[in-house]
């Protein structure tokens, strides 16, 4: 139930999680159900239609929480990639880092979301006479309405607990960058939640709670995952992909076979091979669909078959930081042009030599100015 810094490009695309299902879009962002939820549906289906009824209203809780969140950042010009909703809660993945301020607003308007639907059902408890003074949401004797404005209460309270990367946790983390850098903010607001989330896993084995030691396995990883993010972002900050480009790379004509690409790459480093028609670049062939080819279509069969025809395009003045969010979401290396020249290619592989240059250079820093 929390917004979580996704690199992707502005338009639509494939959610991250191959198991979920496309259920509605708002605003342009796509909403999709996790397979796992339809699984709960379905237990609780063999149930009592009441509780089958109110899962599938709090849930419909988080999908309008996460979409304060989205709306938010899309009011700050931050684009939102997709909503996704899963049995212990929603994510919300925005494209880019806000600021601060920005991200105070987004993370707070999630749970204010929740604040507003139990402000407005207990009005209507309240003016039908069925508003009881404190109901908890799995008691029996509770009505359906008052058992998702209590559900909403809870949504809003655990939510503003500050684990990061939960609400709370980016609170706090907001609050924290104020007055330092977000490096060092992000790293105090995940040690906060690290620790949280441990006494919590603590607390759920010893109380046999074991949905609640699966959240804070989440909340745990979700925190250190956080962490390393923000550090990679920070070493690559304002740094171009001239900077981090491959320089010398091998190309393969459109004629070329399969057992000529076979040769190239086992000649050279290079796993991914541009695809050119004289000095045009055709299509992108990578070592998967080259070993594909291979083995369903034969050495001497044209590599213009399996290469692909989509691929991400830069610039060497372009953010390397912008680069490296777009090339998360699986799509393979970039092509680097100055005009319509090829003049080089970023690829997962020297994207992370060169981050690791930079870790430890900027470690041996200190090192350097006291000596």
């Amino acid at each position: 139930m929390t917004p979580v810094n996704s690199p992707a490009p502005a338009q639509e695309r494939p959610v991250s999680n191959p198991w979920a299902l496309k259920i509605a879009s708002v605003a342009g962002i796509p909403i999709y159900l996790h397979f796992t939820f339809l699984l709960l549906l379905l237990f609780l289906g063999l149930g009592k239609l009441t509780n089958l009824l109110f899962v599938i209203a709090l849930f419909a809780c988080v999908a309008l929480h996460e979409l304060g969140h989205a709306m938010t950042a899309l009011r700050y010009g931050i684009p939102v990639s997709d909503i996704t909703l899963y049995p212990i809660g929603g994510i919300a993945r925005i494209e880019k880092q806000p600021a601060p301020a920005q991200e105070l607003w987004v993370a707070i308007a999630g749970p204010a979301v929740n604040l507003v639907i139990a402000g407005g059902l207990a009005l209507y408890l309240a003016g039908t006479g069925q508003l009881a003074t404190y109901t908890l949401v799995f008691n029996e004797n509770a009505g359906w309405v008052q058992k998702v404005m209590t559900a909403n209460l809870y949504l809003m309270l655990f939510n503003l607990i500050p684990a990061f990367p939960m609400d709370g946790g980016r609170i706090l983390r907001a609050a924290l960058a104020f007055s330092m850098p977000l490096e060092r903010a992000t790293t105090i607001a995940a040690n906060i939640g690290q620790t949280l989330a441990i006494l919590a896993g603590l607390f759920g084995i010893l109380t046999g709670w074991w949905t609640l030691l699966l959240i804070a396995f989440f909340v745990y990883l979700g925190a250190g995952q956080e962490v390393m993010v923000v550090k990679r972002d920070t070493l690559v900050k304002n740094v171009s992909v001239q900077e981090a480009m491959l320089n010398e790379i091998h190309t393969l004509p459109q004629g070329a076979t399969y057992r000529e690409a076979a040769d190239l790459l086992l000649s050279t480093s290079q796993q991914d091979f541009p695809v050119t028609i004289g000095e045009e670049v055709y299509g992108l062939l990578s070592r998967d669909a080259l070993l594909r080819g291979l083995a369903q279509e034969g050495p001497d069969a044209y590599i213009a078959s399996g290469m692909n025809r989509e691929f991400t395009r830069a610039d060497p003045e372009d953010d390397l930081l912008d680069l490296l969010h777009q090339m998360q979401d699986g799509s393979g290396p970039a092509l680097v042009f100055e005009g319509e020249r090829l003049v080089g290619m970023v690829t997962s592989e020297n994207l992370m030599e060169f981050l690791l240059i930079r870790q430890i250079t900027r470690d041996q820093q200190p090192e350097t100015a006291s000596a």
